[in-house]
Parts: structure tokens; sequence; C-alpha cells
């Protein structure tokens, strides 16, 4: 880890209509890295978002991890393990920092007991919320175009 040149923070998440919050939240996590920080994003695949949330994203996993690839913060973007596997994660892309984004809260303590148990020289960061809330989640931007649908 000392050797290295820079410094590389992963970030995840489902990255589902893209939003600000997201761009901010990719921002502020490469920051949290300094100066020469690589940010490698691993988006989630489908099948763990039905698991997690009970209904599948709107856009597919590729998409996903495409539109997120092509972001000025994001180095890398790639697709997370066939089956939810947070150490298998961290033994393969060996992050300096792992970030957090304030709505991960339960991702987080998953990850922190992993890396306490495995003695990780890995720190955590969490991201905070931006801005007034507004349309800052994909939940809200999908309630909100369906509320725009039914008044048209």
């Amino acid at each position: 880890m000392g050797s290295k040149a820079s410094t590389t923070v992963l970030a995840t998440g489902v990255f589902d209509i893209l939003h600000l919050g997201h761009v901010r939240f990719l921002e502020e996590s490469k920051k949290a890295g300094g100066r020469n920080a690589k940010l490698l994003v691993v988006v989630a695949r489908d099948r763990t978002v039905i698991g997690r949330k009970g209904k599948p994203p709107i856009l597919p996993e590729e998409q996903r991890r495409r539109i997120v690839s092509s972001l000025k913060p994001v180095d890398q973007a790639v697709l997370g393990h066939e089956h939810l596997d947070f150490l298998g994660v961290l033994n393969e892309y060996r992050p300096d920092i792992v970030s957090f984004g304030h709505d991960q809260q339960d991702i987080k303590k998953a990850v922190e007991k992993i890396i306490k148990k495995e003695r990780l020289p890995i720190r955590v960061v969490s991201i905070r919320r931006f801005g007034l809330r507004g349309l800052d989640s994909s939940t809200t931007v999908k309630k909100r175009v369906v509320s725009l649908g039914r008044t048209s």
C-alpha cells in the first residue's frame, strides 16, 4: 500500500437513473483519496439489486456500468460479483479507502466488520448528503416521473 503512486478509493452503488446526488457522491469519494487518487466504482449487479430491494433496476447492469464509467471523477467502473461478496471485492481490488453514501449505512457497517475481522489496511469514509432534499435519490426521481405522467 505504501509504495503505490496513488490512493485507490472504492465506491459502490446501484446508480439506477443517475442524478446529481450520484455525481456529487463520486466527486467527494475521489477527493477523499487526495490529490492523485484513483476512483474505482463497483456497480451492483441486477441480481444483487433484486435480492436487496425486491425489484430489478430500471436500467440493466451493463448500461449502468457504462454510464458510471463515463463520469469525469471515475477512473474505472466494474460490475460487482454475481453473489454479494464484500470480502471478495476488497481482496480483488485492494482499495486504500472505501467510500459510502449517506444511504448506505447497512452496507458500511457490514464492510467495517469485515475490515476489522480480516485486519485489512482500509480506511472507511462516509460522504454526506448534498443540498436540499429533492431529486437526489433514484426513488424520488422515479416517483416524480410517475406523478408527472399522471398529470399529462
